[in-house]
């Protein structure tokens, strides 16, 4: 799975999006479990996985679009 760092996402940040991990075809976990949050690429069409710094800020700006 490709991995999208902050200098890309940067890029283009319209291109990825946070998706809930219980959507049909998602990756699970290492250990094979659901995980709560995954990445995609809206150009390639497929799931991603963010760096840890690019990640939790997706993840900060979901909770807050909740709020």
């Amino acid at each position: 799975m490709d991995k999208v760092t902050a200098a890309m996402y940067q890029e283009n940040p319209g291109r990825y999006i946070l998706v809930s991990g219980h959507q049909d075809g998602a990756p699970t976990c290492s250990f094979g479990n659901v995980q709560q949050w995954v990445g995609y690429d809206n150009q390639e069409k497929k799931f991603i996985r963010f760096t840890k710094s690019v990640f939790k800020q997706l993840v900060q700006q979901k909770e807050n679009e909740t709020k």
